[in-house]
């Protein structure tokens, strides 16, 4: 383990603004205070090393969102039924009293502990017990971590033939037989009700890999290329909608999709379709917009 130095507990983190952004709790810390939380981030990350599954692949180190698309296909391929869900509100569920008897068990204590208390109280302002900060440094581990029972639930189930992966809240079963399908998913749904968290009802699919399924904002099936997902693609196009409302001109339209175009690839080795290239999409973006006088070719 690596010697860390040591966290201040005074004086108390000091917060400068809060507000709430589609639906997520936001906040900017005092200046003293964000040093203060950003130096806690190595020792914490230390701490949870050992405790972290390597299915949670949003974790630095663990692989990261493309290399999760690269492992879906292959388990797609592989197995021939698939569950994919994700958490609803899951940052604005998140219990404290839970959380802090997870971070107790995984070895936090002292300092660290008590500056991961203020960072999980001072923000909610109601007292509700629960939620956390979004685009905050030390949420993306503290996430991780309350979802590890899940994660141990479905790595038991490794022994039967299940392929588990999860990218912050956002996880998938693959199973080679409908039974083990559903043991998988009671043991989730029984996990998740002590965790006091729901599965998003609009953002789950239960059925043939053959059929494709969305993850991570690609389309998955077991045979042919990743194509992204529809909802990735409405995204874009919101994206660029706004950027027009602002005044952006042609070319910055264009540079933005071309950059989501490289994002799309990128990483993955050649396994998304590129039929139509940046033009396609390109094309997409200007009649959604329904944007005229554009080029659909670069000069």
């Amino acid at each position: 383990m690596i010697a860390m130095a040591p966290i201040p507990v005074n004086p108390p983190l000091a917060i400068a603004a809060l507000w709430h952004d589609g639906g997520h709790r936001c906040v900017r810390w005092a200046p003293a205070s964000r040093q203060r939380v950003t130096a806690a981030l190595p020792a914490l990350r230390d701490r949870l090393a050992p405790v972290l599954s390597r299915r949670c692949t949003h974790v630095r180190g663990l692989g990261g969102l493309k290399a999760a698309v690269r492992e879906a296909r292959s388990l797609a391929a592989r197995r021939p039924f698939v569950a994919r869900f994700d958490i609803r509100s899951y940052y604005e569920s998140i219990d404290h009293g839970l959380l802090l008897g997870q971070l107790r068990e995984a070895g936090v204590t002292g300092p660290l502990s008590g500056l991961l208390g203020q960072y999980l109280a001072l923000p909610d302002r109601r007292g509700s017990g629960r939620g956390l900060v979004a685009g905050a440094a030390l949420s993306p581990l503290l996430a991780a971590l309350y979802l590890t029972p899940l994660d141990r639930a479905m790595e038991r189930l490794a022994a039967r033939g299940l392929g588990y992966l999860r990218f912050m809240d956002d996880f998938v079963l693959f199973a080679p037989t409908r039974h083990i399908l559903r043991a998988a998913i009671r043991a989730m749904h029984a996990v998740l009700a002590t965790l006091r968290l729901d599965v998003h009802p609009g953002k789950r699919f239960i059925g043939k890999t053959e059929r494709g399924f969305d993850f991570l904002g690609y389309r998955i099936r077991p045979a042919g290329k990743l194509r992204p997902a529809a909802q990735s693609v409405q995204r874009l196009c919101e994206r660029a909608r706004r950027l027009h409302e602002r005044g952006a001109g042609e070319s910055r339209i264009r540079r933005y999709v071309q950059r989501w175009y490289a994002w799309l690839h990128g990483g993955l080795g050649g396994r998304v379709a590129a039929k139509g290239g940046v033009t396609g999409i390109w094309v997409i973006v200007l009649k959604r917009l329904h944007i005229t006088g554009y080029r659909v070719h670069p000069a």
